[in-house]
């Protein structure tokens, strides 16, 4: 993952006090730096949602670009 990547978790603990009982859901947001693409899942695990997290964000990374690299082609067209 490298230094590109931040990631946050915050964890969705019940109002009861219960909280140590059991699985934690959490809410983790992925954030590619150079970009500040971020991406952000819950789930009642915290690996499968940073996974879920960081590969959305790969792709939505990897889709810019892609459309960066085909944007002068466009306008070159446009015109």
């Amino acid at each position: 993952m490298g230094e590109d990547y931040f990631v946050s978790l915050v964890e969705d603990r019940p109002d009861s006090g219960m909280w140590h009982t059991g699985p934690n859901a959490a809410w983790v947001t992925v954030t590619h730096r150079p970009t500040m693409i971020s991406a952000r899942m819950f789930d009642m695990s915290h690996f499968a949602a940073r996974e879920a997290a960081l590969a959305c964000c790969q792709m939505m990374v990897d889709q810019s670009r892609l459309l960066k690299c085909q944007f002068p082609d466009r306008i070159g067209a446009a015109a």
